[in-house]
């Protein structure tokens, strides 16, 4: 079946007669704008463009085509407005995937539903990479912008660090470390769904990637229960910083060797239906984008 949002893209590339164009203003990349184009010429068995490494032009098909992707795009911009003048408040329910029980989310959430009392959240909370569509959500924070469907699109809405922390109490049993070798002296307590549970994987703000064969004194499936025995002293873990920022200020759990692991890691908002995405979504996404320095 023929994508409406991926009709509205081909719009767009024909509107800006560039496929790199195209992809700054829909906020995605170059290479996914030029693959909906492709499947979409695909599912409808014709040509629709021709492209040449400098410019690009509408086949016979391809003008009719666009006509009717225009007259499209103008009743569905028409049929949002219409149904908007109801309301000039975004108002309805949203409901969005995140990871488990973080201060950073639920503060951010709770300022967007402090500025905008009509909306609604379903917050689904789980560690585990959720399927967008069969959990029928509308929006999903991710740490990667790899997407399920075709259908879907990813934005950056901000970045953390990826940090090794541990207790002090805990750190005294053991000398100084010094490199990464030294945390195979220590308890690792595994994420499971981020780290597994065979080989620890390393990497600098540099590049250097160090690889570490040492199976976990404990799995977790969250990062508050990961947290959580890290401050009881159970052993060494890795951590977005912003899941551990109150515990690093107090003092109950400390960095350790930030010049063997420091990656800094992108956070996407996830979502499908853009050309016709309710008044809420698209100001929930654009808060999001906005607001994403806290991470």
């Amino acid at each position: 079946m023929i994508s409406l949002d991926d009709m509205m893209v081909f719009t767009k590339v024909v509107e800006t007669q560039s496929f790199t164009k195209a992809a700054e203003q829909l906020g995605v990349g170059k290479a996914r704008v030029s693959q909906i184009v492709t499947k979409l010429e695909q599912g409808l068995n014709t040509c629709l463009l021709h492209r040449t490494t400098r410019s690009l032009s509408l086949t016979d098909t391809g003008v009719q085509y666009y006509k009717k992707c225009q007259m499209i795009q103008e009743l569905a911009m028409q049929a949002n407005t219409d149904a908007q003048t109801f309301s000039n408040e975004p108002s309805g329910l949203i409901r969005i995937s995140m990871p488990i029980g973080n201060a950073a989310y639920l503060n951010l959430l709770s300022q967007f539903l402090g500025q905008y009392p009509q909306i609604q959240l379903d917050v689904v909370e789980s560690d585990s990479y959720s399927n967008l569509i069969e959990s029928r959500c509308d929006v999903a924070i991710r740490a990667s912008s790899a997407l399920e469907d075709s259908s879907l699109y990813a934005t950056k809405i901000g970045e953390f660090d990826d940090i090794l922390c541990a207790s002090p109490e805990y750190l005294k049993r053991f000398d100084v470390l010094h490199s990464a070798q030294d945390l195979l002296k220590l308890d690792w307590v595994s994420h499971n769904i981020v780290h597994g549970d065979k080989v620890l994987v390393l990497k600098s703000s540099q590049g250097e990637v160090v690889k570490l064969n040492k199976k976990p004194k404990v799995q977790v499936r969250t990062s508050n229960a990961l947290k959580g025995f890290l401050i009881n002293h159970i052993g060494f873990g890795v951590l977005p910083d912003f899941a551990v920022k109150n515990e690093l200020a107090s003092g109950e759990l400390v960095r350790i060797l930030p010049e063997v692991h420091d990656v800094t890691i992108p956070l996407y908002a996830v979502y499908q239906n853009k050309a016709l995405m309710p008044l809420r979504t698209r100001t929930l996404i654009d808060f999001l984008k906005r607001e994403g320095e806290c991470f």
